[in-house]
């Protein structure tokens, strides 16, 4: 009987699927916030709520048997990653490059801590490298391509960021490529985007409340912000009259933090519907505060350190709730070995600086003149744009695909660097 002979694709994710799995057990049963465990929680009641969206909510009820086996999300999500992070580098690079630096990507805890934490922003991250590899195919008249783009555009919308981020990516790319292909991809993703956001945002068999809420949050983040910030009575005294002042306002943490006010914590819907038109008149007489105050709340965004080097949260590697049924398996062993992400933590004013990676993506794009990584940059920085301008607070877990396809080029043009050196050296040795 032959051996079977395994694809350079499959040889390539059968070894990044088993680093995964290797992650996976080592930290079994993965990382978990406080919102993973909220989730959990969720799946274990009988009411499900789209706050994180409905599919989310949905996804995990069903992979954890009702909440009963949270590890079974995590090892699907995290394969989900390498397969994701796989074909992706694939379709980019070159054979040897591809899989040689998707191999060292999933060996760090970019990927493989992360890839076993309980995020949505996870197969978010996945759908969006999925979608780029099908947008490359596609251009090429691979057969693939619309699976990917399908299978793509299904994950992205694990958060609600997620499609919207892509159908104006798809605008943007229509305009800069008024190609039959670009523009028949692109209608797909908007129209996917359209249907699926609006999928999302109903009620899932009457157990599935929206919480639009959230829409507001960073409107509310920079008026408490604001009030922080300065003796302004008079400005809050205009917006919402006797309902509130300036001090039940004031929250110096939402500046760069959770909102700690006393209106942030006890919202009513008289109040919130007045959030909207005072956030509009602070934009319009202090616009330099609010750029300002975004540029600061997240600064692992911007390219240039206007306010040092960024610190933010990175790599999860904690399970920050106890008596939640949710515990280490070996917790002996992935203590010892939670200083390798730990590391990643510490430096995560490198590995976690989006700005800079993103930089990095449009600095070869421009050596190389490809369509491909620009396509890839321009998702890039819609996603940041996005995150910069609704985010309430800094994460690098939120700009995930960024981190993940800036260090995945970097590491292979790296490669093909020392490569070229290499021969330079043995032609001059020889000659």
């Amino acid at each position: 009987m032959r051996p079977i002979k395994l694809t350079n694709s499959q040889h390539t994710f059968s070894i990044n699927s088993t680093i995964l799995f290797i992650w996976w057990l080592a930290f079994n049963p993965g990382f978990y916030s406080s919102d993973s465990i909220a989730i959990i929680e969720m799946a274990r009641g009988s009411h499900i709520s789209s706050e994180w969206t409905a599919i989310w909510a949905v996804s995990i009820k069903f992979l954890t048997l009702n909440g009963s086996h949270p590890e079974i999300a995590t090892l699907f999500f995290s394969q989900l990653l390498a397969f994701s992070v796989s074909i992706f580098a694939l379709t980019l690079l070159r054979p040897k490059y591809a899989k040689w630096s998707s191999i060292i990507l999933c060996l760090t805890p970019l990927v493989g801590g992360m890839g076993i934490t309980l995020w949505h922003d996870i197969p978010m991250t996945s759908g969006f490298l999925l979608v780029t590899a099908g947008a490359i195919k596609l251009k090429n008249n691979e057969s693939s391509a619309k699976y990917l783009l399908t299978s793509g555009l299904f994950f992205s919308g694990f958060r609600y960021n997620g499609l919207p981020t892509l159908a104006i990516t798809a605008l943007v790319l229509i305009m800069l490529f008024p190609k039959k292909k670009i523009i028949s991809g692109g209608l797909l993703v908007i129209i996917f985007g359209l249907l699926a956001s609006t999928a999302l945002d109903s009620n899932f068999n009457g157990n599935v409340s929206t919480q639009s809420d959230g829409l507001i949050n960073w409107m509310r983040y920079d008026l408490s912000c604001y009030a922080a910030m300065t003796n302004d009575e008079i400005f809050f005294k205009n917006q919402f009259g006797n309902d509130s002042t300036i001090v039940d306002w004031n929250s110096n943490s939402a500046c760069t933090w959770f909102n700690d006010s006393k209106i942030f914590n006890e919202r009513t819907a008289s109040m919130d519907n007045k959030v909207k038109d005072a956030w509009i008149n602070l934009a319009t007489s202090h616009p330099a505060f609010i750029i300002k105050t975004h540029l600061k709340r997240n600064a692992y965004l911007n390219p240039i350190p206007l306010y040092g080097l960024p610190s933010m949260p990175f790599i999860h590697t904690t399970i920050e709730i106890e008596g939640k049924g949710i515990e280490l398996l070996n917790p002996k062993l992935s203590e010892k070995l939670r200083l390798y992400p730990r590391i990643w933590n510490y430096f995560n004013f490198i590995f976690g600086w989006s700005g800079l990676w993103l930089s990095i993506v449009f600095l070869f794009c421009l050596k190389k003149r490809s369509t491909d990584f620009l396509q890839i940059g321009i998702l890039g920085l819609v996603l940041n744009f996005g995150i910069l301008i609704f985010a309430i607070i800094p994460d690098a877990r939120f700009s995930l695909y960024v981190l993940i396809t800036g260090q995945l080029i970097f590491v292979s043009e790296l490669m093909q660097a020392f490569e070229i050196l290499q021969r330079k050296r043995k032609f001059l040795t020889e000659n």
